[in-house]
């Protein structure tokens, strides 16, 4: 297993569960700040928030997943060339240098559909085994398209 067949991915926590999405695909992880509400927009998207004069669409992923509003006081926010979106997090709990074979693909497991919602299941691509827990694997393109979808819709 060499070097650079690695890739880096930010572990962090919602609701007591472990996500991760690649490093590259991440500007920052900032504290939450001041959030400007927007009318007419799907519940889960909290408003907007400025980060070096540039908006971004806070995303409550608590809320997206299972319906519950968050209070998480972190942000992961992506990188502006993916898209304007930031995502409402708990707490970062590791970055891990991690190879493709660690990854278990969702249509190829059981344990995935039993442990996530059907919500999930569509925004997530795969997972892998951390210090003995099960961290799901956010397909970025996916969760933009959905929130994107749900715009649209609005």
């Amino acid at each position: 297993m060499s070097e650079k067949t690695q890739e880096q991915y930010i572990i962090f926590s919602i609701r007591d569960k472990k996500y991760a999405l690649p490093s590259k695909n991440i500007s920052e992880v900032t504290a939450l700040e001041k959030i400007f509400p927007l009318p007419l927009v799907p519940g889960y998207i909290r408003g907007i928030i400025n980060r070096y004069s540039v908006p971004y669409a806070l995303v409550d992923i608590s809320a997206l997943l299972i319906n519950e509003t968050s209070d998480a006081q972190k942000v992961i926010i992506l990188k502006q060339e993916i898209d304007n979106l930031a995502l409402l997090i708990d707490d970062v709990i590791d970055i891990a240098d991690l190879s493709p074979e660690m990854f278990i693909k969702t249509e190829d497991s059981e344990k995935t559909y039993k442990e996530a919602t059907s919500e999930l299941s569509n925004m997530v691509d795969s997972f892998f085994e951390w210090n003995d827990d099960t961290v799901f694997c956010f397909d970025t393109e996916d969760l933009i398209s959905r929130v994107k979808q749900d715009f649209d819709q609005f």
